[in-house]
């Protein structure tokens, strides 16, 4: 009796033309898919712009971020205490420089923009809205300094010749009864962007 499992050479040069020509049309179909539809793999860049609006999302506070200036060599927070400013002199959000610096009020009877910054801990996410992204930072340090020792590392806190893109949260902290003795400083990394 004939061994029938063993193929015959046409039948395996049919086969093997088979399996070429369905390898051809899968490697099309591939190429057109990645034509046709994006992988969604591909970054795309954030550009740096003036911020409209910070968001601490574990401390559920959104708040809207205004040009400010310094007046003298002090940053004063913007009068309306629900906003943020946004320091002019310093970086814009997603610049690979410097140091995007805001500030903002903490009231003792509530309602600043700020409120609840003495909650915020390290490893947290802080948020800050462009008109064409956000920009996704980690908290790496909190830092409670008296005036004196805001004044004494100035350089450190507001200079925009370090800082890689980093941003800075500044508010006040230790109400004494008639005003704030010392500053919440917030130092965090960018670590993402996310176009609009």
């Amino acid at each position: 009796m004939a061994d029938t499992s063993v193929d015959s050479p046409p039948r395996l040069a049919a086969a093997a033309s088979s399996l070429w020509t369905a390898l051809v049309v899968l490697a099309v179909a591939m190429v057109l898919a990645g034509l046709l539809w994006p992988s969604g793999s591909a970054a795309v860049e954030v550009p740096p712009g003036a911020p409209q609006r910070l968001e601490l999302p574990g401390l559920n506070t959104k708040a809207k971020v205004v040009p400010i200036r310094l007046k003298g060599e002090v940053l004063d927070p913007p009068r309306n205490p629900r906003e943020i400013g946004w320091w002019v002199g310093s970086a814009k959000p997603g610049s690979a420089q410097g140091q995007t610096v805001v500030t903002g009020h903490t009231v003792h009877t509530g309602g600043g923009s700020l409120n609840k910054l003495d909650h915020i801990e390290k490893g947290q996410e802080v948020d800050i809205v462009t008109k064409d992204g956000t920009f996704q930072h980690q908290v790496d340090s909190v830092e409670v300094l008296s005036r004196k020792e805001l004044a004494e590392q100035a350089q450190r806190i507001f200079g925009q010749d370090h800082g890689d893109g980093r941003l800075v949260i500044i508010t006040c902290t230790d109400w004494n009864g008639s005003g704030y003795d010392s500053n919440i400083v917030v130092l965090a990394h960018r670590f993402n962007e996310l176009p609009s």
